[in-house]
């Protein structure tokens, strides 16, 4: 574009859309019509700062396009993860394993039997893939998987007590990422939610008052992202299915995280295990398939068989039900489940929590080696780590980091450098340093992070 120090200061002066194509015609990969609304996007910010009597030159309008067209077509893209957070919501939770991509092939230029019966030629259910799968690791009598958690409470709860009564602990009413709250989840439902008990103390004997001929559920939560210490109480789950049974009324566990392991061997707050919950007879649990199952996007509902019918009858699952590759992710996720050194090999996660500190230092110490920057000044220090999304929120695991100060560069500014590069690299401020976490940083992904800091 020519002219492009030019000052512009009038509405007549602006680029025309057009001339704006023209200049990035180069950018093939991206299709007239989206070039076109980011250059009405653009042309929309440039008229408010010039209503704001804000001068700008000509080319920091074609600058402005370019940064937005490249941000738009690399808007996922691939994170090195420093920040010691293992299960990352806002990178995605849980990484895939090999097997699982591997497994992902399938679908590659060709179909499946999603819900076709070899055997007999007839229409089959996609959830029967999964059936013996989720059976065989929860010691359930059935379970389904649908596209999250809240979708599994949500379908759970619908098809159980839509405007009938659910009764649940206050001091399980709780509130997890992206603000779900249960008690807007139980409306949404079609539930009346009865509240029963104080917040940091609930007795079987407030459950029994609360029940009613209109009672549909008993709901207990677990709080895997938050613990209450101090004068508490609550009624252990196995007490709760026994006054169910007294009044004939279901009783449905929401787990969250889901363990399938005991993750108390990585130093960590042990979590309930599926297959324990389902042992005190609860006749419904729903769990997260992104988070300890080390899987995609999913929620399982597991239980007793004539509910799991009834949940499946719900038109409301059509809307919710999974497709081709979260089946073939959560098998394989499940898979490995067999096996602990196999999932410790093979899941990332597991593999994360299961590494030793000392085999971190080495490779920390073997980077900084590797580092010539004379502006850096680079420090093994010993961090705490964490599993996150919610799971043993407040337990640590021992772990490795890198202390990175620059000589004219604030943390805050390297920071954001190592965040905009590409690879993205994402670690954590603390004490005015900025902090590379290597708890979930592969090995594989060591020489990236030695480029960008050559460069810093």
């Amino acid at each position: 574009m020519n002219n492009a120090g030019k000052k512009i200061q009038a509405y007549s002066a602006l680029p025309s859309v057009e001339t704006l194509l023209q200049a990035v015609n180069h950018i093939n990969n991206l299709p007239h019509a989206l070039k076109k609304d980011e250059i009405q996007s653009i042309l929309a910010a440039f008229r408010k700062k010039i209503s704001k009597q804000q001068a700008f030159a000509a080319g920091d309008i074609e600058v402005a396009l370019i940064k937005n067209l490249d941000q738009v077509n690399r808007s996922l893209r691939k994170v090195i993860n420093g920040t010691g957070v293992v299960i990352h919501t806002n990178l995605g939770r849980s990484p895939y394993s090999k097997a699982m991509l591997e497994q992902l092939r399938l679908l590659q230029d060709g179909y499946v039997n999603l819900e076709l019966d070899l055997s007999t030629g007839k229409r089959g259910s996609r959830h029967d893939h999964l059936r013996p799968w989720i059976k065989a690791t929860t010691r359930a009598e059935d379970g389904i998987l649908v596209n999250n958690n809240a979708a599994a409470v949500l379908l759970a709860l619908n098809s159980l007590a839509n405007r009938k009564e659910v009764v649940i602990s206050r001091g399980q009413l709780v509130e997890i990422g992206g603000s779900f709250r249960i008690p807007e989840i139980l409306k949404k439902a079609g539930s009346k939610l009865v509240e029963v008990g104080t917040t940091n103390r609930t007795h079987p004997s407030d459950y029994e008052a609360a029940i009613s001929e209109r009672t549909a559920l008993l709901l207990w939560v677990h709080s895997s992202n938050y613990k209450i210490s101090g004068f508490t109480k609550e009624v252990p789950l196995k007490d709760l299915v026994e006054l169910g049974r007294q009044h004939n009324i279901p009783v449905m566990a929401d787990l969250g995280s889901g363990a399938l392991v005991s993750i108390d061997k990585y130093d960590l707050q042990r979590e309930p295990l599926v297959a324990e919950v389902i042992d005190t007879g609860v006749d419904i649990v729903t769990f997260s398939v992104d988070k300890l199952l080390g899987g995609p996007q999913g929620g399982i509902i597991a239980g007793k068989h004539d509910l799991l019918k009834k949940i499946e009858k719900n038109h409301l699952l059509r809307a919710l039900r999974p497709d081709k590759s979260q089946i073939i992710l959560v098998k394989e996720g499940l898979k490995m489940f067999s096996d602990l050194q196999e999932l410790e090999n093979g899941s990332p996660i597991y593999r994360d929590f299961a590494t030793d500190p000392a085999v971190l230092s080495s490779r920390v110490k073997d980077l900084i080696g590797q580092v010539s920057n004379e502006q850096l000044s680079l420090n093994l220090i010993k961090t705490t780590a964490e599993v996150g999304s919610g799971a043993s929120p407040s337990e640590t695991m021992r772990s490795v980091g890198l202390e990175i100060s620059h000589q004219k560069k604030s943390a805050t500014a390297i920071s954001r450098l190592l965040r905009t590069g590409d690879p993205a690299i994402l670690g954590r401020i603390q004490n005015d340093r900025f902090i590379l976490d290597f708890k979930a940083v592969r090995k594989e992904e060591d020489p990236y992070i030695i480029e960008a800091l050559r460069s810093l």
